[in-house]
């Protein structure tokens, strides 16, 4: 059909100086402004008048609003009847610097305390616009955002993309999507910088457009720019994981976005956090996980702030939510602080909020007396140390008092105040286990995760010392080796902050700090003297544990999403890292590849530790499969699929010639060699965490995503006990987000008692034979890590980037 039958799409872009949504005698047009019709883009004339050819698919005419101008009305559906299609603007300054909220897969029909976080956020910073990249989901879900998370709500404008579950039963895929927020594709300038919405080229329904359509509006769309303005791109999904975008038009046509100056690509579908830099061609990709609920991989419910410089480079910054104007002093703690080797106190406090962001943390020692009238006009406040967004220090010495006073005020950037303080005691360090020679190379300290340490401590624990990494740590719990203390942590903001770090184990004096490439986000392993972990790109470090030096490095050619986040597992000589395809074995000495699967299958990384059992090595694909390989060969030898088992949350264990693991609210023994499992019962959890069992012979304790953790007698699968945790301060199991009561660790039973963080942020010593509850403190921060268990004590992370030492008060009497 001749595109002259659909030429009469013409129309005005005025200043509308009054507001009043008419064109006046004396109201301009506005010149170059950029207008389509969803295939073609055009610039008006001198007199701000256009004309669009239209084509078969056309639907709205849309303005792309300038940088010095807003569009109270971006579209107009075409219809008919209509002869003409004016937009009226409003004039504005415009900025340099431009900041955005990028949210996506919200994927949800009702109100949660996450949009709150949302709101006050907007009102303290002031972003300039938000984009939710799409997965609103389904009928229900767009109708609730289109009333709930618009800009009227939210005092911003919101643009939205079109996600794959936003294509539904209609007349075409996006019929339902467009009724609510208009076109599916479209454009945008803030500052000097382009931003572009694209849609999601397939889902549960097909889409009226194609490939082509889409391709040919994209090229009209950068014609009509200057080929070298900066581009930000939106999309469900990540165009390319390599260093070329390339958009294929075509079988004979593509566009190579890099030739247009492209920045950024700005995405989600995939439910986690990652920001990466694709090689030499400088473009910047972040994943954002949903802020309404756990990720796939476990990433925290979050958004991102992304500011955009006059050049359109950008930084970004995670917000992470459900948070309420949380605050701990985690140093002193119980009343008590050991002085550091140097004499100093060293104070430490996490204080998050996620509707505004900490401006500064201020503090004042005082002597016993603490604040009262006449202490309150002495002195001045001391300001902290920001160590992580979460986790502010100071150092200082004692004042002349048995007991003295902590007072530190948090002051955020919404004017709030948070207030808090303690009093408390100095008691001298215990040199004692001064000369010990730790051991604890693997996830729960061994590589058949059977998570029972040889130790007589006994709680009450008091605090020797703490120290930060200097970025979030998640699930790197930390490995001990000779006088050594080490724990990998991430920074999926900006890529900046990525470290191993290694500490002296008994003064937490820091030895050295090694920045990786990206995030490691899960189980680091010791080997030969080495300390091995891989990143988020799948490129594996081997350093030295004394010195930090850097022994050996393998990039394994991950090449795929989501990164990875699978937890290493080593025999003491090898080192099993990798993900499907990319499933390696490697020489722990040297660095060579003793084999790599190459077997390739569907699934997520996920975020389970590997496990050795005997000669075979287990690990999975989530929404994949469980599998085995031969160990020494890389010899596929079977999977699971079925009884939830391709939903690969949970930490296999091995004892007894069998494997075991929860996973959804069952439990299972697993025959080795087959892979069927001969046993199992119904938990009534939820064991969706990244925990492994403990299995005794009697009983089978478990940790749940959902309400804590529990025993059952080991054959009939009967409840014992059942210790529930607070809620968790943030949700990172899958779907996770109403008050459930996680732990992603492993807990570790240490003579009767079970060694265990929770994502409550507290530490629990629990009776592993009664689940009665023996000692807790609180960090105010959530812990995904498991305990690394010393002669007299145990270390343990949090995610505010915090390592702490735990030394027993009370041994057992033998």
């Amino acid at each position: 059909m001749s595109q002259s039958v659909f030429a009469q799409l013409k129309g005005t872009i005025y200043w509308d100086e009054n507001g009043n949504g008419r064109k006046d005698p004396s109201e301009r047009g506005v010149p170059e402004a950029v207008v389509s019709d969803g295939l073609h883009v055009v610039r008006t004339n001198s007199e701000g008048l256009f004309e669009l050819e239209g084509w078969e698919k056309q639907r709205f005419v849309t303005v792309y609003p300038s940088a010095n101008f807003d569009a109270p009305t971006r579209y107009i559906p075409i219809t008919p009847n209509s002869q003409n299609y004016d937009f009226g603007v409003m004039a504005k300054a415009k900025k340099e610097e431009v900041t955005f909220l990028h949210i996506s897969d919200t994927e949800t029909y009702e109100y949660g305390d996450w949009v709150d976080d949302l709101k006050k956020y907007i009102k303290v910073h002031k972003p300039d616009f938000v984009v939710h990249t799409g997965d609103i989901c389904y009928e229900s879900g767009m109708k609730w955002h289109s009333e709930h998370l618009t800009e009227t709500q939210l005092g911003v404008p919101i643009y939205y993309n079109l996600g794959n579950h936003d294509l539904i039963k209609g007349e075409y895929g996006e019929q339902y999507f467009e009724q609510k927020f208009g076109p599916a594709w479209y454009a945008l300038e803030a500052g000097n910088t382009l931003y572009v919405i694209t849609p999601m080229m397939s889902g549960d329904y097909p889409p009226s457009f194609t490939r082509e359509d889409i391709g040919t509006w994209m090229q009209n769309l950068v014609d009509a720019y200057d080929k070298d303005i900066p581009k930000i791109f939106f999309n469900h999904d990540l165009l390319s994981n390599g260093e070329n975008f390339d958009f294929k038009v075509n079988e004979e046509k593509s566009i190579h976005l890099n030739d247009y100056n492209l920045k950024s690509w700005v995405y989600g579908h995939w439910h986690n956090n990652m920001v990466k830099t694709h090689g030499e061609s400088g473009v910047i990709t972040y994943s954002t996980a949903t802020l309404a609920k756990g990720g796939i991989d476990h990433s925290p419910s979050s958004f991102r702030e992304i500011q955009v410089d006059a050049n359109g480079d950008t930084e970004s910054q995670l917000i992470w939510t459900y948070l309420n104007r949380d605050i701990q002093i985690v140093n002193p703690q119980e009343e008590k602080m050991v002085v550091s080797r140097d004499g100093l106190l060293q104070f430490s406090v996490n204080v998050y909020d996620s509707g505004s962001e900490v401006d500064s943390v201020l503090y004042r020692l005082l002597d016993r007396k603490g604040l009262n009238w006449k202490t309150a006009l002495d002195g001045d406040w001391s300001k902290m140390e920001k160590m992580t967004d979460w986790n502010w220090r100071a150092e200082t010495a004692p004042v002349d008092s048995d007991t003295m006073t902590f007072v530190v005020d948090a002051y955020l950037k919404s004017g709030e105040i948070i207030h808090r303080k303690t009093m408390f005691r100095l008691v001298p360090a215990d040199s004692s286990d001064a000369n010990a020679k730790l051991a604890w190379f693997n996830l729960a300290g061994n590589s058949a995760h059977d998570a029972i340490a040889s130790s007589d401590q006994k709680p009450p624990y008091q605090l020797e010392w703490s120290a930060n990494i200097g970025s979030n740590i998640f699930m790197g719990s930390p490995v001990l080796h000779e006088r050594y203390v080490l724990a990998a942590g991430f920074d999926d903001s900006n890529e900046d902050k990525n470290f191993i770090a290694c500490w002296d184990a008994f003064s937490g004096e820091m030895q050295w700090k090694f920045r990786t490439k990206n995030g490691v986000k899960n189980q680091a392993v010791i080997a030969q003297d080495l300390v091995i972990a891989t990143d988020m790109l799948g490129i594996t470090y081997a350093l030295d544990v004394a010195s930090g030096e850097l022994k050996w490095e393998r990039d394994l050619q991950y090449g795929r999403m989501p990164g990875f986040v699978t937890g290493l597992v080593t025999d003491g000589e090898i080192v099993y890292t990798g993900f499907a395809e990319t499933l390696s074995a490697i020489h722990a000495a040297s660095g060579d590849v003793i084999w790599t699967s190459g077997k390739r299958g569907g699934g997520e990384g996920t975020t389970p530790t590997m496990t050795i059992a005997d000669s075979v090595l287990i690990t999975g694909r989530h929404w994949g499969a469980l599998e085995a390989f031969d160990r020494f060969t890389g010899k596929f030898l079977w999977s699971r699929s079925d009884q939830g088992l391709r939903f690969r949350d949970g930490v296999l264990a091995y004892k007894d010639g069998y494997l075991w693991v929860a996973e959804q609210s069952q439990f299972h023994q697993i025959d080795l060699q087959t892979g069927e499992t001969i046993a199992g019962f119904a938990t009534g959890m939820q064991n969706t965490g990244t925990s492994a069992p403990i299995v005794l012979d009697d009983r089978i304790i478990l940790a749940g995503s959902n309400p804590g953790i529990a025993s059952f007698e080991r054959t009939s699968g009967k409840k014992q006990w059942q210790f529930e945790v607070d809620p968790a301060l943030f949700y990172t199991p899958s779907y996770y987000a109403d008050q459930q009561q996680s732990l992603e660790s492993t807990p570790i039973l240490v003579g009767d008692q079970l060694i265990f963080g929770a994502m409550d942020g507290k530490i629990y010593a629990v009776d592993a034979k009664e689940g009665t509850l023996l000692w807790k403190t609180s960090l105010g921060a959530p812990i995904m890590t498991s305990a690394a268990i010393s002669t007299n004590g145990f270390y343990i992370c949090d995610f505010a980037g915090n390592i702490y030492y735990y030394r027993s008060q009370r041994k057992s009497q033998l």
